[in-house]
């Protein structure tokens, strides 16, 4: 989350989830939160095999989409908090 002090200098603050992820905890982290997110795939995937109108079908589609996205960068964030805490660096050429 960006916020803007007073003085309109940027500085960010970490969510909870974001702590979680980074910490020595982040395996446990992944476990849990990529659960939640694949019981959210099955619910999206029953709805898809129900059958629904298309605009529904659209909106659930980009749903499914979404999640998707949001384990890749659940493991991406686990992956980096992993580089970041045993000292690994990235060198951008």
């Amino acid at each position: 989350m960006v916020h803007l002090s007073g003085d309109r200098k940027m500085g960010l603050k970490l969510l909870d989830i974001e702590h979680e992820l980074y910490g020595g905890q982040a395996q446990a982290a992944l476990v849990k939160y990529d659960s939640i997110l694949e019981s959210l795939d099955a619910r999206i995937s029953d709805a898809l095999s129900a059958g629904l109108g298309p605009d529904e079908y659209a909106r659930v589609v980009q749903l499914k989409e979404s999640n998707i996205v949001a384990r890749k960068l659940l493991r991406l964030a686990v992956k980096e908090g992993e580089c970041a805490s045993s000292g690994a660096q990235e060198v951008n050429n």
